[in-house]
């Protein structure tokens, strides 16, 4: 397992620390009253104070708990600590019943950087700290120096060398570069469970509101300004996602006086493939022009001759096949009269 290193002189780090600890001993709360440990950092040397809820409590629970810890500190890498002490006390004493400890390698620290240049750093933020034109030069050489960071990593050669290998690996066993990813993945998962676990959200959220306070006893006005427009950025935002996400809507209001679906009564929802079948013939209306009734039976008809029972401009036209035989009567290009023949015996 990849050792965890820990700078206790920084102040994440020693919280994290601490609510780890804390956490782990609250695993064991039948015999230690997690919410009173205590711990100390002085000359390379951590100690740590637990509380045992009874004077007899049970030796092997506490022996688990102490082989727990033990096990727990070879995992991690304690910058600036040459030893490691962890005492147990009873509720109410000062004298601890049982103390253990032992040295560990010594870490150096990382060398801070020089004053000269902290120095040189803090004069040049004065210089431009309340000038507008400082600050946008400032976004805009963070926003530079993150796409230059990028372009550097992707035109780094060993980038691109790990990218052809990858390839090469993806195609040459598919399946196992999806078990790597899968690995990987479920690895990420657990490191950012463990961060979200051991981040000192408590702390977090107190800072938080102290800045909150200060900015608002400072220029209460303007304050109150700020929050506004940023709640109202974020309503606007909730809004337009709330509308993009959701689907069409129907307004009422904007159609027009009478507005009908005519979908379902169109003939081309209603009538079959073009042909001359008794589907079709069931879908031939009155007043249907002759183009339209040519086009729901398939193709042009033979005309036979005039209707006189509906007078002298009535065409009686014919479409045909092997199995059915259909007349239609048109007067001034309508639709006024139908019938049908069957040629063969239904099956």
């Amino acid at each position: 397992m990849k050792a965890v290193r820990l700078n206790l002189e920084d102040r994440q780090a020693w919280q994290k620390l601490q609510h780890v600890l804390t956490s782990f001993a609250s695993d064991y709360m039948d015999i230690v009253a997690a919410e009173q440990t205590e711990f100390k950092f002085e000359q390379q040397v951590l100690s740590i104070a637990f509380t045992l809820i009874e004077a007899n409590s049970d030796r092997d629970r506490v022996n688990e708990f102490t082989q727990n810890i033990d096990r727990y500190f070879n995992r991690l890498q304690l910058v600036s600590v040459r030893r490691i002490e962890w005492e147990f006390y009873i509720i109410g004493e000062d004298v601890p019943v049982l103390a253990q400890g032992r040295d560990i390698p010594l870490i150096a620290a990382p060398t801070p950087l020089r004053q000269s240049a902290l120095v040189r750093k803090e004069e040049r933020q004065s210089l431009t700290r309340n000038s507008p034109q400082g600050a946008i030069s400032k976004g805009i050489f963070k926003v530079g120096n993150l796409v230059r960071r990028l372009r550097g990593w992707l035109l780094d050669p060993r980038t691109i060398a790990a990218a052809r290998i990858t390839s090469r690996i993806t195609i040459r066993d598919p399946k196992g570069a999806l078990e790597a990813i899968r690995t990987s993945a479920i690895a990420k998962f657990n490191d950012t469970i463990e961060w979200v676990d051991t981040f000192p959200w408590e702390t977090w959220t107190k800072e938080k509101a102290q800045q909150i306070k200060r900015r608002h006893q400072r220029n209460l006005v303007r304050a109150v300004i700020e929050d506004v427009i940023v709640l109202g950025v974020v309503l606007i935002c909730l809004y337009w996602l709330t509308e993009a996400l959701s689907g069409p809507t129907i307004n009422l209001a904007l159609l027009p006086p009478r507005h009908y679906d005519n979908n379902i009564t169109n003939v081309q929802y209603r009538c079959g493939n073009p042909g001359v079948t008794l589907k079709n013939y069931v879908c031939l209306g009155r007043g249907m022009r002759y183009d339209q009734v040519s086009s729901i039976l398939g193709g042009e008809g033979r005309p036979l001759g005039i209707d006189h029972k509906y007078g002298d401009r009535a065409v009686i036209v014919s479409w045909s096949n092997k199995d059915l035989s259909m007349n239609a009567t048109f007067v001034d290009d309508k639709l006024v009269s139908r019938a049908y023949r069957q040629l063969t015996a239904s099956k």
